[in-house]
C-alpha cells in the first residue's frame, strides 16, 4: 500500500511539474484521435468517504484505521495550482520607464530597482544575453536556479539543448537576443505572485520595445499567458503566429514553443518543438 502512494504521488508531482511548465493537456498517440486529456482528467477521483454504518469488521481482528497520509488530503492537495500571471496585454508601460531609451539604461535602472523583494532573495539579476541587433528575440520562463547562479538566461542543461535547437534551423545564440520573463529567481522556485508580475511586467514591455525583434519567441507556458492575449495552454497556442504588442502599438510576430527543461524530461515532445523552430526559419528565410 505505501509502495502504491508513493508511486501516485510521484505521478502527480511528475503532472504538477508539467502544468507549471504550461503542458495542460495531453497529445494522444494516435493520430487519427484528435482528442486532447487536461491534466485534471488524469487525476482519479476520490472515492466519496465511507459512513460509519457501511463499516465491516471481523470479529476476530479490530477494525484498521489507514495511516493519516493516506487519506487526510486528497491528491489534488498534492498539486500546487498554477495561476496565470496577471494579465499584461496591454499594460501600461510607467513615464518613468519610457524615458528609457537605451538597453544600457534599461539594465543600470533595473539593477538599481528596489520596487521588488524578489531582487532581495535572487543570487543575480538575468537581464539579456546573445545579439541585441538579432532579428529573433527570445524570451524564456522565470529564471531557475541556474540562471540565478550565473546570471544569464537559458543555461545548464536547458541552455545546452536550446544552443543544440537553434543550431538545427541554422542559428545560434550570436543570432538570437535572449531573455526572461522577469529578471530575479523566486525563493524556491515558486510561481511570482501577481503583484510581482505586475511590478515587472513594464520592464520586459519596455525592454521588447528597445530591442523591437522581427520575430519573438515565447518559450514555454509562463511568457505566452503574461504577453499574448489569446485563451489556452501552450499545446494550442504553440505552432502558430500570434499578434503581441508590448504597449507602443506596434504588433509584431511572436511563435510560442516548448521551453526546453521541460523536453529534456519529455523528450517525444521535441519533434513539437523542432516544426515551430522550422516555421521560424521559414518567416526568417
Amino acid at each position: 500500500m505505501s509502495a502504491n502512494l508513493s508511486d501516485r504521488r510521484s505521478l502527480i508531482a511528475q503532472l504538477a511539474w508539467q502544468e507549471a511548465m504550461g503542458i495542460d493537456e495531453v497529445l494522444l498517440d494516435r493520430h487519427d484521435d484528435d482528442r486532447s486529456l487536461s491534466i485534471s482528467d488524469l487525476i482519479p477521483a476520490q472515492a466519496p468517504a465511507q459512513g460509519p454504518s457501511q463499516q465491516t469488521s471481523h470479529p476476530s481482528r479490530p477494525v484498521q484505521t489507514p495511516p493519516p497520509a493516506a487519506t487526510s488530503a486528497p491528491a489534488s492537495a498534492f498539486i500546487q495550482p498554477v495561476s496565470p500571471p496577471a494579465d499584461s496585454y496591454g499594460a501600461v508601460i510607467p513615464p518613468e520607464l519610457t524615458a528609457i531609451e537605451s538597453l544600457d539604461a534599461l539594465r543600470t535602472a533595473m539593477a538599481d530597482y528596489d520596487g521588488c523583494a524578489l531582487k532581495n532573495t535572487a543570487s543575480n539579476m538575468i537581464f539579456a544575453d546573445g545579439n541585441p541587433a538579432a532579428r529573433v528575440m527570445v524570451i524564456g520562463e522565470v529564471p531557475g536556479r541556474d540562471e540565478d547562479r550565473v546570471g544569464l538566461p537559458l543555461v545548464g542543461s536547458a541552455g545546452q539543448l536550446f544552443d543544440r535547437m537553434l543550431a538545427s534551423i541554422g542559428l545560434s545564440r550570436a543570432d538570437t537576443y535572449i531573455t526572461t520573463l522577469i529578471p530575479w529567481r523566486p525563493p524556491g522556485n515558486r510561481t511570482p505572485t501577481d503583484e510581482e508580475m505586475a511590478l515587472l511586467t513594464p520592464w520586459l514591455l519596455r525592454h521588447i520595445q528597445l530591442v523591437n525583434p522581427e520575430r519573438l519567441l515565447l518559450l514555454g507556458g509562463a511568457p505566452a499567458k503574461s504577453l499574448l492575449p489569446q485563451a489556452g495552454g501552450i499545446l494550442k497556442l504553440r505552432g502558430r503566429w500570434h499578434d503581441l504588442d508590448a504597449g507602443d502599438g506596434t504588433t509584431r510576430q511572436a511563435m510560442v514553443t516548448l521551453h526546453p527543461s521541460y523536453l529534456i524530461r519529455s523528450p517525444a515532445q521535441k519533434r513539437l518543438a523542432y516544426a515551430d523552430l522550422l516555421a521560424l526559419a521559414d518567416k526568417l528565410g
